[in-house]
């Protein structure tokens, strides 16, 4: 049994919880962006004490994105976009990413979602998740980015 349940007011602390590099880049951001982004965690024997699997949505007010980002979320209008996805290592290969995308899917049964990935490997993982490659009219160069989308609205 699992609890998917929203973080209030996470500190910059609760983020020791992302890799280093995630930390570095949303840390600087996250004043501004904790305005109107929603983190989950999904907790494992309802224990709120065992974080497994976190994520942040975020609705109006984006991170950083890169050129390719920039151009897929002029596309995306509307969708919330999926950033920072994380399992703890002792808890990887036992499918609590899946079932917080499942949490996360019950709790807005009518969003869109959309998410880049820069390794290749990972979009099986997401296809799995019901997502999507989506392309667009981006003809440029992506960075060895892909962009995902899950569609249920």
């Amino acid at each position: 049994m699992v609890k998917f349940k929203e973080i209030l007011n996470p500190t910059a602390e609760f983020f020791a919880f992302l890799p280093a590099d995630w930390q570095s880049e949303l840390l600087p951001q996250w004043d501004e962006l904790s305005q109107s982004a929603q983190v989950y965690g999904l907790y494992k024997d309802t224990d709120l004490d065992k974080l497994t699997t976190m994520g942040i949505i975020f609705k109006t007010q984006l991170p950083r994105l890169t050129p390719f980002e920039m151009a897929i979320h002029n596309e995306l209008n509307g969708y919330f976009y999926i950033g920072y996805v994380s399992t703890l290592p002792e808890y990887r290969g036992k499918g609590y990413a899946s079932l917080w995308f499942s949490g996360l899917t019950s709790h807005y049964p009518k969003h869109n979602f959309w998410l880049t990935i820069e390794e290749p490997a990972l979009a099986d993982f997401y296809q799995k998740n019901n997502f999507e490659i989506f392309n667009g009219s981006w003809f440029g160069d992506a960075g060895g980015e892909i962009c995902l989308v899950l569609k249920q609205g």
